[in-house]
């Protein structure tokens, strides 16, 4: 059986532009770890646990408690979740779109979008296109690539997430981010 601290993985959300209120808020300790990431994006952690057995899969949040029970250093779970990512989703994969310089990647379908945190991976794929690294994250399990100098390429990923947005499932920003100094930011 897997340690819990080999289980998490980063989830990424959407910044609503509502503050909801409960009834019952959770205290502190209890309640889901949230980061910024970039611009309407942020970042938390979950458990990754085997699917049930309808098939849905199934996170449990992690919180600060359980960090200080697992002994990790809140600095660590970034860096530890990015890791176990790829370890708990092996299947990576990269699907160029035909006459364009820009990639869609798989990771086994329901955590694409945190590979926004896989420094190795990123500086591959940075590699591979045309100026600054830029990033489609429309949906949880989408992530798209291009460079930040190739128009037909920003253009697919800009038409990949209109799409995804149609379907509206896991939905996280319509918006590209584009990676400089080691940080997201919103292209444009």
């Amino acid at each position: 059986m897997s340690e819990p601290y080999d289980l998490i993985v980063p989830i990424l959300g959407a910044r609503v532009p509502v503050d909801v209120k409960l009834d019952f808020p959770l205290p502190p300790d209890e309640a889901p770890l949230r980061e910024p990431l970039s611009g309407d994006l942020y970042l938390t952690y979950g458990l990754d646990h085997p699917p049930s057995e309808d098939g849905r899969i199934r996170f449990e949040p992690v919180t600060p408690r359980m960090v200080r029970e697992l002994g990790l250093e809140p600095g660590q779970l970034r860096a530890r979740a990015s890791g176990n990512l790829r370890v708990r989703r092996p299947d990576l994969a990269l699907n160029w779109f035909p006459g364009v310089q820009a990639v869609t990647v798989t990771v086994g379908g329901d955590l694409e979008a945190g590979l926004l945190l896989d420094e190795p991976f990123l500086e591959k794929i940075a590699a591979e296109v045309d100026g600054e690294l830029v990033v489609g994250v429309p949906a949880r399990d989408v992530f798209t690539a291009t460079g930040s100098r190739d128009e037909q390429g920003l253009a697919k990923l800009r038409w990949v997430a209109d799409r995804v947005w149609a379907r509206g499932d896991h939905l996280l920003s319509r918006h590209l981010l584009v990676r400089r100094d080691g940080h997201w930011l919103p292209l444009g």
